[in-house]
């Protein structure tokens, strides 16, 4: 016997006929005829090969078979209207699991110290795994389900209609030089900064940044030296050469002083990046999720606010 070749209605009414030992009082609570269900019982009978009711008198009593068939019966139909029934409202106060977010570095150093405290507060049952991006877009991984949410810079626009996006705030781009770097003075001029060596951060691999392409469009070039992943390490590595960093705001002014750096803005008009929020659909109406990335746009506001209310 295998499952796909039985109709599942018969196990209902096979349960209904256990526990009342009656076809008549089974029939009323399925819905159904008193032949009906008597023809379910008989389909049941031939299925088994066993009787399972039999006449004891003016009652009906299970056989041998009928009483195995009870406890597990019930057990399965249990658990399958459980897995089939509304979930129940997301409660973070109460709620044990946890989520996996992949991003950069750069997000979790300017986002994830807020986001875990926010998480630590609301849901304090929930535990928190990181990992970073990788070179390629994160897609399969959201799809299985190895990742919950994805945090990225510069995602296609292109993204496969499996994944949700929400834009959720931009880089403004600055430079960075060491104070006593001999090279470059009270201003940064164009000449200057192509002639300088420069450090891209390059979370995909590519070699290529938006520098360049702006730089290309004016058809001017710079002279890229070193290529590296993580945006953490960059700025020490400008604190140690005469080369130069085009990064985030936020980045530089946390490194500036404690490194002795220089902050300029560009020579260059460069378009901002987006970091933005990516999720798979099949985790589009789970009530957890929903409520994950409720937490991440709350953030980005708090943090939107504080800088806008700050010193200018």
């Amino acid at each position: 016997m295998h499952l796909h070749t039985i109709d599942l209605n018969l196990l209902n009414a096979l349960d209904a006929l256990l526990r009342h030992n009656s076809v008549t009082k089974a029939a009323k609570e399925l819905g159904l005829s008193q032949s009906a269900t008597s023809h379910a019982l008989n389909r049941l009978r031939e299925l088994f090969d066993d009787d399972l009711l039999v006449r004891a008198g003016r009652s009906m009593v299970p056989t041998a078979r009928a009483e195995q068939l009870r406890a597990p019966l019930q057990q399965a139909l249990s658990q399958l209207a459980a897995a089939i029934e509304t979930p129940q409202a997301f409660d973070p106060a109460s709620a044990q699991g946890e989520f996996c977010l992949a991003t950069s570095d750069y997000v979790q150093f300017v986002f994830l110290p807020a986001l875990i405290e926010k998480l630590q507060h609301r849901a304090p049952g929930i535990d928190l795994r990181i990992r970073e991006l990788g070179a390629e877009p994160p897609t399969d991984r959201l799809a299985t389900g190895a990742v919950d949410l994805a945090l990225t810079l510069g995602l296609p626009e292109d993204v496969p209609d499996t994944l949700y996006r929400r834009d959720l705030f931009q880089l403004e781009l600055v430079s960075l030089v060491r104070a006593d770097n001999p090279q470059v003075g009270d201003a940064l001029d164009l000449d200057t900064y192509c002639k300088l060596s420069h450090i891209l951060v390059s979370p995909l691999a590519d070699d290529v940044g938006v520098v360049d392409l702006t730089l290309a469009e004016m058809g001017r070039k710079r002279h890229v030296a070193v290529v590296v992943p993580h945006f953490m390490v960059a700025p020490f590595l400008v604190a140690n050469s005469d080369m130069i960093l085009t990064t985030a705001r936020s980045v530089a002014e946390k490194y500036a002083d404690a490194l002795a750096l220089r902050i300029f803005d560009p020579p260059i008009d460069l378009l901002r990046g987006t970091v933005s929020m990516v999720w798979h659909r099949r985790s589009y109406t789970d009530a957890s999720h929903q409520w994950l990335r409720r937490q991440v746009e709350e953030v980005v506001a708090e943090q939107d606010r504080a800088a806008s209310s700050g010193p200018k």
